[in-house]
């Protein structure tokens, strides 16, 4: 953890010594370098199967040592940050205080997440358990066609650690570097200070993005890409240099590599970059062989970074993207008529109103909207992928609404259309188009908000230039600020301040399992007699068999209690990582996740059903 914390820090100085650019800049440079080297650390050690707490400590004492040397030398080059403007600043102190509560959040509970807990984090404990991240026989195929770039980052931290304690530091600290981005692609449409402290503002006092910085999963991570993404594009347009291209390149692989999201929200950005660039040839702005160069230099980036996650997955599954036909339509829409369309897209809006009493009337709207002008069924299979609802209050990593935030965009965007600054405008429409584009494509899902994250980061600059020239914008500033503290404070599954029905009944100081199992006390007490029997026996060879099509969230809870003491191996696969099964056999022990346990399980040999269970979990031993 204080290695990579040393290194990224270096990092800042070292940029801030060679290219003196603005500290923000520098930060979120270093942040880029990072994922950068941590996905050079995977790949290079898994390759000779050495990912393991020496060779990792090894790999980030190469740049480390050198960078703090260097820095230390040329120290009197660097330029001193002016901490006077920074203590005047409300913004800055409100955007602190939220960030502070959201790393103690953090830091107090068990990562508990359930997207997280069945791939995100079981996947890293198998590639420390192989000591690489080829393809495995599993059950939860999310373990290998998900892009993995958030978790090749905390992987570094897992194991210098020994712990997934600082796991979540992974989205903390992008969720500020996504914040800061937005400030840096509003000074790049023409912002002054102000409205740049504003738009970090806004971006920092995203509900969805509050609760999602204390979590392990890759929202917040994709999303700081995606604005970078925007940035550098921006700024190629503007320079016409080869640094903006490369970096573009390096923020389209980093952002493709963390999740798969990003290739609807990338697109906009994109065909906006090349549109433009053809423009300029076609004017004689630019010349055909400067721009297919800088051209080249975006493509090859990204495609060095996604090249070995493509090679994985075609060869396992015969597309690079990992996605099978069938798998394909599980997540994406059958249908794309106008209606469909509209459907998706009102009901992508609706998860903003997860306001009491406003939730009502969202509820409302969309069966009668769907009942009497759609003639649509609001649980279309051809565009849902979940049954439709409305929580009454989001205050989760996968379910809170952006409401104040979503009010403010939509005057602003008419606000932004009458101006006269390009840039802006073209900021606006990414967010505008990406979010049509991900309405038109994705089925819809109850925990969309948090998709929903890069849109509202990149609408962030609008909503701040708007506020600007508003007579009360004190009184939203206070509003939102109210919002981020409260949303920090009360996040349901890891709340700093403990009021249920608000939260859960669950709170830091209770044993480690119970934060995994805050919605299911007896379930969570099972596992942990489970886990305790588990260790008294001594197992160190274990084989997991599941009957669930997409993995469950007890797995990691146990994998990662007893990563000192046992291998797991999943076994007798249904689906197509089955080619990949390589049975050990002579397991002390089989974990069958199953509703309808035999008293007999053939594996290798017979297995016998034993007297400690969990639910939907049992025990098999020779």
């Amino acid at each position: 953890m204080w290695l990579l914390l040393l290194f990224i820090i270096n990092a800042i100085l070292l940029i801030k010594v060679f290219f003196n650019f603005s500290w923000r800049l520098c930060f979120c440079l270093s942040l880029q370098f990072f994922a950068l080297l941590s996905w050079i650390c995977v790949e290079s050690l898994g390759f000779f199967d050495t990912i393991d707490f020496q060779s990792c400590l090894i790999f980030w004492s190469f740049p480390t040592i050198p960078l703090v040397i260097y820095n230390f030398i040329n120290r009197s080059r660097l330029s001193k940050l002016e901490f006077s403007e920074l203590k005047k600043n409300k913004l800055l102190w409100l955007v602190g205080v939220i960030f502070f509560f959201t790393f103690l959040s953090g830091i107090l509970y068990a990562p508990n997440t359930i997207d997280s807990t069945v791939y995100h984090l079981t996947r890293i404990e198998f590639w420390i358990q192989h000591k690489n991240v080829n393809y495995f026989a599993t059950q939860t195929d999310r373990m290998l066609y998900q892009p993995p770039l958030a978790e090749y980052m905390i992987l570094q931290l897992r194991v210098l650690q020994d712990s997934d304690t600082f796991s979540f530091v992974i989205q903390w600290i992008f969720s500020l570097g996504a914040c800061i981005g937005v400030s840096l692609l509003a000074e790049i449409a023409g912002a002054n200070k102000k409205v740049q402290y504003l738009s970090f503002f806004i971006a920092a006092t995203i509900p969805i993005l509050i609760l999602q910085s204390s979590s392990t999963q890759n929202d917040v991570t994709v999303s700081f890409f995606i604005v970078m993404t925007a940035y550098f594009l921006l700024k190629n347009l503007k320079e016409n240099n080869s640094f903006s291209a490369i970096f573009s390149g390096v923020s389209i692989g980093e952002a493709i590599l963390t999740k798969g999201t990003a290739y609807v929200f990338l697109f906009p950005i994109c065909m906006y970059w090349g549109i433009m660039k053809l423009i300029k040839v076609y004017r004689k702005e630019a010349k055909f062989l400067t721009q297919l160069g800088f051209l080249s230099l975006l493509f090859v980036s990204f495609l060095i970074i996604c090249g070995t996650f493509y090679y994985r997955n075609f060869i396992l599954i015969d597309s690079p993207l990992g996605v099978s036909k069938e798998l394909f339509y599980v997540y994406n829409n059958q249908s794309h008529s106008i209606p469909s369309f509209l459907s998706v897209l009102f009901r992508n809006i609706s998860l903003h109103f997860s306001v009491p009493g406003l939730h009502l009337v969202a509820e409302n709207f969309i069966y009668f909207l769907h009942n009497y002008i759609l003639n649509l069924s609001v649980n279309d299979t051809k565009t849902s992928f979940t049954p439709f609802d409305l929580p009454m209050l989001g205050m989760t990593e996968d379910n809170a609404g952006n409401f104040l935030h979503f009010m403010l965009i939509i005057p602003a965007l008419f606000f932004v259309y009458k101006s006269k600054n390009s840039t802006l405008k073209a900021i606006a429409t990414f967010g505008l188009v990406a979010f049509f584009l991900f309405c038109f494509q994705i089925k819809w899902q109850i925990w969309h908000s948090r998709l929903h994250i890069p849109v509202f980061l990149l609408l962030s600059v609008p909503v701040a230039f708007f506020i600007d020239e508003l007579k009360f914008t004190k009184k939203i500033i206070g509003l939102l600020g109210i919002s981020g503290i409260f949303f920090s404070l009360f996040c349901f599954n890891r709340p700093i301040i403990k009021f249920p029905p608000l939260t859960t009944k669950t709170y830091f100081t209770q044993p480690r399992i119970a934060h995994f199992y805050h919605m299911e006390e007896q379930k969570g007490k099972e596992m942990h007699a489970l886990i305790a029997f588990l260790k008294e026996k001594g197992f160190k060879k274990i084989g997991v068999k599941s009957d669930e099509k997409y993995g469950n969230d007890i797995l990691y809870p146990m994998i990662y209690e007893l990563r000192k003491q046992a291998k797991f191996y999943p076994i007798q696969m249904n689906n197509k990582t089955k080619i990949l099964d390589k049975p050990v056999g002579n397991y002390d022990a089989v974990l069958f996740f199953t509703f309808s346990p035999p008293n007999l399980l053939k594996v290798d040999k017979n297995y016998k059903k034993m007297t400690v269970n969990a639910e939907n979990l049992y025990i098999f031993a020779p």
